[in-house]
């Protein structure tokens, strides 16, 4: 260890000392500085685990293995398969409520270490391309920063020279899906997306990163857009995902 590298350990031992690290959701001292969430309320988060659906990641209740659940058996989508890391419920919700709508950065160090402890994050493991859905650039210029690439380089910190925001692009500034139905959300987003440079495209296997998986319908469309132009596959990351157990 370096002096440098000493004098930084003394000093956010320091630190630790005169302002003890503390849970981002409910503000109690966590007492461990490895863990950024309290037990309490990592104890609430609901990881997603088997046996979900192999293609939509819907989640089943019970033991067994993964397999199609009735609505993928029924229909098809323009991705090759979801993952979502958890249930949405108050812990995680909140953490993503604070980065979207508040612009608060404190919580991404936290999002970051809890996606790590998710083994589904192994599904993703050599993508060619990932891809953050993109904001219509009325909203970014709003909102500032696209939370959706935030999470791209959190869930991928290895990887950042894979993550691309000049291919994807929503060309429409559709009404906020907030409320919605699917019906409405499909109709809201038909054609919204478009691909730039589709010979970059064309035969990757590309990642797509969202912060909330609901009804698939964003997630689709942008996998209609990609695999029109070429693209081999394309899978989605979620960090959660809104519907219920079945």
């Amino acid at each position: 260890m370096t002096l440098k590298d000493k004098m930084n350990e003394m000093l956010t031992a320091g630190l630790d000392l005169l302002f003890p690290p503390s849970c981002p959701c409910c503000k109690k001292m966590t007492g461990d500085n490895d863990r950024p969430l309290c037990r309490e309320c990592h104890s609430k988060l609901q990881y997603i685990t088997a046996p979900y659906c192999s293609c939509c990641g819907k989640v089943f209740s019970g033991c067994g293995d993964n397999h199609l659940c009735g609505d993928c058996l029924k229909s098809s989508w323009a991705f090759d398969m979801v993952r979502s890391l958890f249930a949405y419920e108050e812990i995680i919700a909140g953490l993503i409520h604070n980065l979207k709508y508040a612009g608060d950065m404190n919580g991404l160090d936290t999002i970051e270490w809890i996606c790590a402890q998710s083994a589904l994050l192994q599904d993703f493991d050599s993508p060619d391309i990932i891809l953050p859905v993109p904001l219509h650039k009325k909203r970014l210029q709003q909102r500032g920063f696209n939370q959706s690439l935030i999470l791209a380089q959190k869930l991928f910190p290895n990887d950042k020279k894979k993550i691309r925001v000049d291919l994807l692009a929503r060309k429409a500034n559709t009404q906020n899906q907030t409320g919605l139905s699917g019906t409405e959300r499909r109709k809201n987003l038909k054609n919204a997306f478009s691909v730039r440079n589709p010979y970059k495209i064309a035969g990757q296997k590309a990642v797509l990163i969202d912060d909330v998986f609901t009804t698939g319908s964003t997630a689709n469309e942008c996998a209609k857009a990609l695999k029109a132009t070429g693209a081999k596959r394309v899978d989605v990351l979620t960090v959660c995902r809104a519907d219920k157990f079945v």
